[in-house]
């Protein structure tokens, strides 16, 4: 069979584009047989626009498909949705969603049952449909914390919330109570801070006291409130009653909670003696008086004009015999300045000044009846220096207050006599010469002790004063009586002070008294 002769098969759109497409005939006027029996139908006219459209519902039929194949088919809006396809979605994950597409697309690609037509024809119906819209898949609802119930997750919350909130609550409660002293009991405590203290050790001794509860908390106060510079050394009477503020407060140099200690220094004292007796009543150490006094500052006052420091017992004379408050554990500035300061009220400034201008117009005139010339005179007159030096002897020569106006003027008359009478030979300077008064009273090699000190030795007025003198004896010696005394002793049996005008007297007084 001559394959040649047969007619071509025609493809499967070209019979139906004949359908839609009229022939002309030869010579454009004749009409076919089918023609005519369509004609004879009378057919109503259709439009381009109705002819697509029965173009696309013609090939939506299932009867163009060979074979039908099963697939999901993608959910295009929400009115075209089946409800098992959503119940389908919703099961989806978004990842499982956009493999079963992957799926999908594989399967096309290879299934024998659609041609390139088919596909082509599908691909001008989804240009014309609407977009494929993406469902994102619904959480499964009432899941929270680690997979809980929600309902069971918020009480869990809820439990912790309120486990920190009582907590911090309690936290913040405790650290308060210890500040303000909440439900402290009344308890006096004493606590001695010294100059080589910190806050740390501070902080130690308030805690082993029982004054506060927690010390990095008291250490965290004492840095925000800059207690360091306000802490000062000494002992301290505290209670358990007082908070953090009232604490560092009640350590401060001037604090009102701090323990004071009364001390009598008693007249006639000298340096010594008194530094020893605050050491031991727990004011201030001797070493630091010693030091303080020798190199120490002090204010300007005018009694110390023109004194030489250096010497540990350079405050001599000026320290005034009186009753003091002091601190326990209190500085050696502040206790030399208050027995300086007592000084400074007691002797006043206008009235020593009045008073030693009519003194050395008496010695004047004293010393150029004796036939001294105008220099020897004015190199021997009283100053502040000479009136303390010479009242300090007169402190501890006099057995009281009223007898010091006469002993005062048994050495003036030596003084401006000294050609007759050139020493003082007084027993006390010897005393402070060789250290203090010994038991059996001076031996002959007391009396021969080498030291300016000694006015057995050496003529006229000590170096400085022997001891811290009263006030009575400084008037004593700015005010003394006019007498004719030259020697006296005391008597321990009257205890009173015999005076004598003559050596042969004063021999007779010592024969009856023994001295």
């Amino acid at each position: 069979m001559d394959n040649n002769n047969k007619p071509p098969i025609p493809d499967d759109d070209g019979w139906f584009d004949g359908l839609l497409t009229t022939p002309d005939s030869e010579n454009g006027s004749e009409i076919g047989a089918d023609e005519q029996a369509l004609s004879d139908l009378q057919l109503p006219e259709l439009s381009d626009i109705e002819l697509e459209k029965i173009m696309q519902e013609a090939l939506a039929e299932d009867w163009l498909e060979e074979e039908p194949i099963e697939e999901e088919t993608p959910v295009l809006d929400q009115e075209y949705r089946d409800p098992e396809d959503i119940a389908t979605f919703d099961a989806y994950e978004d990842s499982n969603q956009e493999d079963a597409y992957a799926e999908n697309d594989s399967q096309n690609e290879n299934s024998e049952q659609y041609d390139e037509d088919a596909e082509e024809e599908t691909e001008e119906l989804s240009e014309d449909a609407a977009p494929v819209r993406k469902v994102r898949p619904r959480r499964k609802k009432g899941y929270g914390l680690f997979g809980l119930p929600h309902l069971i997750s918020t009480i869990i919350w809820g439990f912790i919330v309120v486990f920190i909130g009582v907590s911090i609550g309690r936290l913040l409660w405790v650290c308060a109570a210890d500040v303000l002293a909440f439900g402290r009991e009344d308890h006096a405590v004493t606590i001695t801070i010294t100059e080589s203290d910190t806050v740390d050790t501070v902080t130690e001794k308030l805690y082993h006291a029982g004054l506060i509860k927690y010390p990095q908390l008291f250490k965290f106060y004492a840095k925000l409130s800059n207690a360091e510079e306000k802490i000062s050394a000494g002992t301290f009477t505290l209670n358990t009653l007082y908070d953090y503020n009232a604490l560092v407060r009640g350590m401060n140099a001037t604090s009102s909670y701090r323990e004071t200690i009364e001390v009598m220094i008693p007249e006639g004292y000298n340096c010594a003696q008194i530094f020893a007796l605050l050491e031991e009543k727990g004011v201030c150490t001797a070493a630091e008086l010693e030091e303080y006094a020798a190199n120490g500052e002090f204010n300007e006052r005018w009694f110390l004009k023109g004194l030489k420091r250096g010497d540990k017992y350079c405050l001599e004379g000026y320290l005034f015999p009186d009753t003091y408050e002091f601190y326990a554990e209190d500085t050696p500035a502040r206790v030399l300045g208050k027995m300086l300061d007592g000084f400074g009220r007691r002797l006043d400034e206008a009235k020593y000044r009045e008073m030693v201008v009519v003194l050395n117009q008496r010695l004047s005139q004293m010393m150029a009846s004796h036939g001294y010339g105008q220099d020897y005179i004015n190199n021997n007159l009283m100053d502040l220096q000479r009136i303390i030096t010479l009242a300090s002897i007169v402190e501890k020569e006099s057995a009281s207050s009223a007898e010091s106006y006469t002993i005062a003027s048994v050495f003036y008359n030596r003084l401006t006599y000294q050609s007759a009478y050139p020493k003082l030979e007084s027993d006390a300077t010897v005393y402070y010469a060789i250290g203090g008064i010994k038991e059996g009273g001076l031996t002959a090699e007391d009396l021969n002790f080498d030291s300016p000190y000694n006015t057995y030795l050496y003529a006229g007025l000590t170096p400085g004063p022997i001891s811290n003198p009263s006030l009575a004896s400084i008037y004593a010696v700015l005010d003394p009586d006019d007498s004719t005394y030259y020697y006296f002793i005391y008597d321990k049996t009257s205890e009173k002070t015999r005076f004598s005008s003559t050596l042969e007297e004063h021999n007779e007084w010592k024969d009856i008294l023994g001295g």
